[in-house]
């Protein structure tokens, strides 16, 4: 089972989850949830997941595919133990924005706003 809380900040959005992300529900409802929101910085808190199988690492890879896309940032905020160890078995830590803390998951949404608004100067 996994259940997703949403927090929204301005231009942001943090959906914390907590249980199980594998095949089947689970990863169809965290897939829905995220790709259903409007904000161009996505946070995943991981703190509380406690099982990810193969299709939650591809799910997290679509994500991440799905938010660059759009010019907008996937960070997977404190991951547990259980998923760290994927996320280094899988090599996937090297493709994804991990954040160890919520401050250092913020400051990377923050700056990506920041070089999108250089860029619409400069353009």
């Amino acid at each position: 089972m996994l259940r997703v809380d949403v927090q929204s900040a301005p231009g942001a959005v943090k959906l914390l989850c907590t249980g199980r992300i594998v095949l089947g529900v689970e990863a169809e409802t965290l897939r829905c949830l995220a790709t259903a929101r409007p904000e161009r910085c996505l946070i995943l808190d991981l703190r509380a997941v406690h099982a990810m199988d193969a299709a939650g690492l591809g799910l997290l890879a679509e994500l991440h595919c799905w938010a660059r896309e759009r010019n907008g940032l996937l960070t997977i905020a404190n991951p547990s133990l259980p998923v760290r160890r994927l996320l280094i078995l899988s090599r996937l830590q090297a493709a994804l924005t991990i954040s160890y803390s919520a401050a250092e998951a913020v400051a990377a949404s923050r700056a990506t706003d920041d070089d999108e608004q250089q860029q619409a100067m400069t353009a």
